[in-house]
Order: C-alpha cells, then structure tokens, then sequence
C-alpha cells in the first residue's frame, strides 16, 4: 500500500464518523486498531520460531480472523462487524484471565484493553479502516521501515490532540539525552511515567550501536522497563515497542508514586533512569505517605525526583527534564530535594532548554538534570557532587522559536555534545551574561538551593506602572527641554555675531528623542494601563464582591445544563489543572486562574466556507475585517449563497460581544477585537471565516474585561511564543487558544476594571490628537 497516504486515508475516513469525536478519539481508535495488527505480525513470529505456541486471544479475536478481509466478500463489514467488535471482541480481550504465571507478551493483551475504547458507529467506514491497516505488510523491511516513521507522526499528532499532547517529549532531544549517557549492553534503563514509550525507543536506538553478539542481542531485548498511568498512552507504548522488536515489553499500566519509596531494594533499581516527569499535576494526599517526611510535595515532579533517586542503582546514571519551578522553588520539599541530589548523589549537570521545546502546546521552561549514584572524584566531605555545571542551550541561528513545523532537530543539541566534551565556563562580552558555569555545592547552598543559574536573557519591554512611568517620563522630558534650550541659546549667541558657548551634551539629537518621546508615550501608558488590570492592580477590591470561585461554579453548573439541552458536549466540561509552573503573575485573593475553555460556551476556529460569486446579504468575517487602527469593517467581506448558509450551524452566527481573534496572518495574527452587531449596518448577521477564532464567553464573564486581557502585552507575547507556522504565514492553534491560562477577577471588578479602563483610554486618545 501507499504508505505516505496510510494518515490521511485514515483521517478522512474516520472524519465521516459519527462515533469520532476529534483528533483525540481518532487516535485512540487507530492505537487499539495498530497494537493488534502488530501483535498479530509478531504471533507469526512466535508460531514460527516456537513449537507448540499458543495464542492468548480466542481464536476468533485474533486481528486475522475477523479483520483479515481476503478479498471475496465474506469478510465482516456493517452491523454485523460493530456487533462483533462491541459484543464480543471488546468484552473478550478486557476479561482475559491474567495471573503472575502469565508471561509478559501474553498479559500485555489484557492490560493494553483494559480501558480501550470503541468509538465508530459505521461499520461500513470501520471495515475500510481496518483494510487500510491490514495492507501494511509488516513482514516487508522497506514497509516495516516507513510504517516505524508513520507511527512516530501519529505520536506527534498527541501534542494537538488535547492532553495526550503531554505524554510526548520532542524526539530531537530523547536521542540527545540518551546518547549522551552512553549506553551500555548489560545495563537496564527505566522510565517510571513512560507515557508513548519515546525514551525507551532513543535508548534502544543508541543502545544497537555497541550490540555486537547474539548475547548482547538478548540483553538488548530485556533493557528498558516502564510504567505508564494513562491507559492510553500505554497502548501506544506497547505497541511501540512491539515495533522495536521488544517481543515481551516490560512495561506496566500502573502508578509509579503508590509505593513505598523505602521498601524499595536492590532489585528494584536500575543502571539508567531517563524520563520527563508530568509537572503540575496533584495526586490525591494519601500518595505523600509514600515519600519520606521532608519529600512530600504536591507537585508530582517533585515526588518523581524522589522515586528517581531511590530507585537509581549504585554508579547509576539519570537524566530528567525538570521544569524551571524546580530550580528556583523553595519549599521545604524542593530544598531537601536539591540538599539530596548536592549531598547523595553527583549533580554533575544542569542544560537550561529554550522555552518553545515543547511549543506551542505548553509554555512551561524545562531544564535537563543530569546526576549520578556516586561519589566525584575531588568531592568534599559531606558532598558527593564535586561541581555542577549550568550550561544555556541557545536558539540554534535563524531560529526564534521552535514550532511544529520548526522543530527541534538533533543537529541543534551538537553545540551541547561539544561543550560536554570539554567544559568550560562562557560568558557573553558584549551583556556580561552567564552562558554556562560551574559552581560548587557549597555555592548552591549559599544561594538558598537557588539552580536558576545561567537563565535566559531577558529581551522583552520592560512595562513599567503608570506612576513609574509618568515619573520617568517627566524626567526625560525636562533634561531634553534643558538641552534644546541650551542649543537654541547657542543658535542665538551665533546668529548675533557671538561666541558659541560651550555646550556638551548629555543626549544625543535631543529634540528627535523628544518627538520619539511624546509619540510613544500614549502607546507606553496603554500598555501599562492593561498590565496594571490584567493583575488585579487598576481598581480596589471590594471585599463585598462575590469571589471568582464562585463565579467559576455558576459557569460549571451553566455548561453541565447546556449539556443536558444537548448545546454542548460531554468533553466542553472537561478541565485541565492548571501547574504552578504555567501561572504568569501573582493575582488577588479573589481571583481565580482557569483555562479559556473553562469559561467559554462556544470556542471555535470559522469554517472554510464556499464563497458566492456575486454579493448576498451573508458577508463573511474574515481577518482583513479586522482593521489595523482597531475597528471592525465588513466592506471588503466575501459573501455566502442561500444554499451555504442554510447549512452554516447557527453557533457560528457571530453575537455581541463575541472576542474575535486572528487565528493567521502575516502581522495580523492575534489581532483582537469585540464584535457588536452594529457593525453589522444592514446585514442580518455574519459568520467567521477558517482564519478567525470565535471567544464565547458565558454571561458569568464581562466579555470586554477578555478583549483587554488579550490586547495586554502580557497576552500579545504569551500567543507569540505558542505561534506556529513560517515566518511569513504564523498560526495560532485552536488548541493553544482553549488553553490558554487567563486571570479571572469576580464580576463586580471585571465591570469595574473595564469602565476604568475605558476611561483611562479615552484620556490617552486626547494625548495623540
């Protein structure tokens, strides 16, 4: 088969799906779909190569048959197949009998179906699905070859299919990392929330390069283990490995912070640990009791730390991506945590990684700590880390961010690998800023346990408060005018035939910095003005409001209604927790931080719609309509026929106080503005176009307090850094709108903020006429 055409074929045809519901179902439908074709390639194996093998699955469960179609019809297909797959195959494969006897390769069946889910309702489109997967020819290297580079784009596809997006860690640098460890035959390497398996498969793939013999060849087989929470990430793992020819994957659908970490002994750990811990999440509080007294944290990589170290073998190596909160934090359990590592272990290395790593489908900064179950040569008494070393990994050239279809590439970690080789300290010449450094633990702990070393430097505008600002402002603004009049003096004593005086000057073209002054001025205060509401400081609160939590629980309570009138889905009220590491300032008391989504009825990019040749009354709102000096025109809309609007879904009818935002656009992407159906003169309503994002808030929110927050600076950078695309065309993900974490202030001082706001605005605009 094609096998360049194998994702969108499938896309396409599980997109005419009712049962699909998004990317996310999509691939989870495909992984349980793929892990039995590729188990059904290795029982082949195993029937060939073993006498008397026996399947675990049923005979009639097994991917050859029932989805096996050999071409003459009487393959299942339609009612028939759905009932098959939902009444028997489904129930069969979740109710295998698994007992510590069972091998590994058989139990993975059962573990792998235990919460699989069957979404498809058109047999008809499930059969074509399956024949599509069933015309990959494992058995064919070039095939078997393509199909291991087509599963890899279906684990990239995570990213923007919802949270799944967390389990997958840039390839580029799991082949970095385990590279730079250096595997060894013979050694064992873990990863205690393995998620998709991508660690596993770059210590594999370095790990084939020293395989000489038949020996080291079984001991390759039997060196990676896994645990994976989330069932379907540990699908995908599973089936990747199979993929790797790991015929018996060790990996476990289990929790790795429910154990006792004390109790673990020396069968329990490992030569190599690689792993990106999730960050942020919370585990319910009995999980602490599992950690020593001065461990327990809430943060869930804080307790991975912990599990790391314990289960780290003597003269093991480990490698994890940490996020900054754990350099810098200090609570008590981060502090005892980086006490440990200086103390107990050989911190050896700290590579600080650029923010867009993993953009645009988080924000959060990681780090990659590098330490070791020894004692360093030249260590002092109490420590056995002898010196860590920072090292900043830069933007490769030509890069300011790294994006999904500018990603991070293993040709950008050689300027790591060459410092590693041979360490030396860097320091800018021109900034005097710090690229890489080594400092001694001592040092650290003078700090306050502070890693934040060797950080990023800060380029961005300083935005500073009004009062700050007005103050400089004047300051400037008198020593300019003192040496203008000082010039223009001078330029008098000249005209009347005097001697010039002698003047020196402190700034340069005083009065072009004058004029760049004042004409920057309104910009500057509005930019301030924003910053100072968007954080709670522009009005008092008001201790009679209501709080925002409240707020928040009329929201939920109005989304599970609207569920129940069938005008939203189940998924529209789900939420994502929010980590320490993603909040962006610190607000009042009675705020509240939650995702866009979370406050949201109707959140959609416009649809692509097929334009009428000649004007109707159904204008189109398309991102040109959004005007650069901040109206709204429909002037230069494109229109629908009759025929196209009657199928257009009402939803996408635009309202007030809609918050539209630029989805693309070469410096138009991100522009915002609130719609008002005065804008629309004569037409009956309007609809957005596929470059335009609609913001529905519920009516608990002030939709105009949304439009300032977006307008902020603050907010302008945030989408920014998460944009992706060329340079010439940027794109603002659907995904990375509904995510993005938003402050939210009770209703009361939302209203007040914005009536403040305007009024501050307005007495701007008078400063540019």
């Amino acid at each position: 088969m094609a096998l360049t055409n194998f994702v969108k074929t499938i896309r396409n045809i599980m997109r005419s799906d009712a049962g699909i519901n998004g990317d996310a179902q999509r691939i989870e439908q495909l992984a349980w779909m793929l892990f039995l074709k590729v188990y059904d390639e290795k029982e082949k194996d195993w029937e060939f190569n073993e006498d008397n093998y026996q399947s675990f699955i049923p005979e009639n469960c097994r991917w050859r048959n029932w989805a096996y179609d050999d071409g003459t019809g009487t393959a299942m297909t339609s009612d028939r197949l759905l009932d098959f797959v939902n009444n028997t195959l489904f129930p069969t494969l979740k109710s295998l009998v698994v007992t510590p006897e069972t091998p590994m390769r058989s139990a993975i069946v059962q573990t792998t179906f235990q919460d699989a889910n069957q979404y498809m309702k058109d047999g008809v489109q499930l059969r074509q699905v399956l024949n599509e997967i069933d015309g990959i020819d494992l058995g064919s290297y070039e095939d078997s070859h393509a199909f291991g580079d087509i599963y890899e784009s279906l684990l990239k596809e995570m990213q923007s299919a919802g949270t799944a997006g967390e389990f997958y860690t840039p390839r580029a640098l799991t082949d970095f990392m385990a590279e730079i460890i250096q595997p060894k035959v013979g050694e064992r390497m873990a990863d205690f929330a393995c998620g998709t398996g991508g660690f596993m498969t770059s210590w594999l793939k370095a790990l084939d390069k020293v395989v000489a013999t038949a020996e080291d060849r079984m001991a390759y087989a039997k060196s990676v283990y896994g645990i994976e929470k989330k069932q379907f990430p540990y699908m995908l793992c599973v089936t990747n490995l199979l993929l790797h020819n790991i015929e018996s994957p060790q990996v476990y659908h289990d929790n790795s912070l429910t154990k006792d970490v004390l109790n673990y002994t020396d069968d329990d750990k490992f030569d190599v640990i690689l792993m990106n811990p999730p960050y942020g999440g919370k585990e319910k509080e009995g999980v602490k009791s599992h950690f020593p007294n001065d461990m327990k944290s809430s943060e869930t990589a804080d307790l991975f730390v912990a599990v790391i170290m314990y289960r780290l073998a003597k003269n093991g190596r480990a490698a994890v991506i940490l996020p900054d909160g754990f350099l810098f934090g200090t609570d008590n359990a981060k502090l005892a945590i980086k006490e440990k590592l200086l103390r107990d272990f050989n911190l050896h290395t700290i590579i600080r990684l650029p923010g867009s790593i993993f953009a645009p489908y988080t924000s959060i900064n990681t780090n990659i700590l590098f330490f070791n179950n020894e004692k360093a040569d030249g260590a002092k008494e109490g420590f056995n880390t002898k010196e860590t070393w920072f090292y900043r990994m830069d933007m490769p050239e030509g890069y300011k961010h790294f994006s999904k279809t500018n990603p991070m590439l293993l040709a950008h970690c050689q300027p790591m690998k060459d410092w590693w080789e041979h360490r030396v300290e860097i320091v800018d010449d021109e900034t005097g800023e710090e690229k890489s450094r080594s400092f001694t633990p001592q040092e650290l702990i003078d700090t306050g346990f502070n890693f934040d070393q060797c950080k990023f430097p800060k380029e961005e505008e300083e935005v500073l408060r009004p009062e700050e600002l007005l103050t400089q402002y004047h300051k400037l603004k008198d020593t300019l005018n003192d040496e203008i009049e000082n010039l223009v003096l001078n330029f008098e004593s000249v005209l009347n035939n005097e001697a010039p005086k002698n003047i020196t000057l402190t700034i340069k073209n005083p009065c072009n910095v004058l004029s760049e002054l004042i004409s920057n001025i309104p910009e500057r205060l509005k930019k301030s003005i924003l910053q100072e509401a968007i954080e709670g400081r522009l009005v008092p609160q008001d201790p009679n409001d209501e709080p925002a939590s409240a707020l928040l629980d009329k929201i939920r309570a109005e989304k599970k209604r609207l569920l129940k009138e069938g005008k939203l889905k189940k998924k529209d009220l789900e939420e994502t927790p929010i980590s320490e590491d993603e909040i962006l300032f610190i607000i009042p008391k009675s705020w509240e931080w939650c995702r866009l989504k979370d406050i949201c009825i109707f959140l959609s990019r416009g649809k692509s719609p097929a334009y009428s040749d000649v004007p109707t009354e159904y204008p189109v709102f398309a991102q040109k309509c959004n005007l650069k000096d901040g109206g709204i025109s429909l002037e230069q809309a494109r229109f629908l026929s009759v025929e196209t609007i009657s199928k257009w879904p009402e939803e996408y009818h635009l309202r007030t106080d809609d918050v539209l935002v630029n989805s693309t656009g070469t410096g138009t992407v991100c522009r915002t503005r609130l719609f008002h159906e005065s804008c629309l003169g004569n037409y009956p309503f309007t609809v957005p176009d596929s470059h335009v994002s609609v913001v529905r808030t519920s009516d608990c929110i002030y939709s105009a307090f949304i439009f300032y927050l977006f307008n902020s600076k603050n907010y302008q950078d945030y989408w920014e850094d998460r944009l992706a695309g060329s340079t010439n065309q940027k794109e603002l993900y659907i995904g990375v709108l509904q995510n993005t974490i938003i402050p939210v202030p009770p209703l009361a001082e939302q209203k007040r903020i914005v009536e403040k706001i305007e009024q501050l605005l307005g007495e701007i605009d008078k400063l540019k006429k």
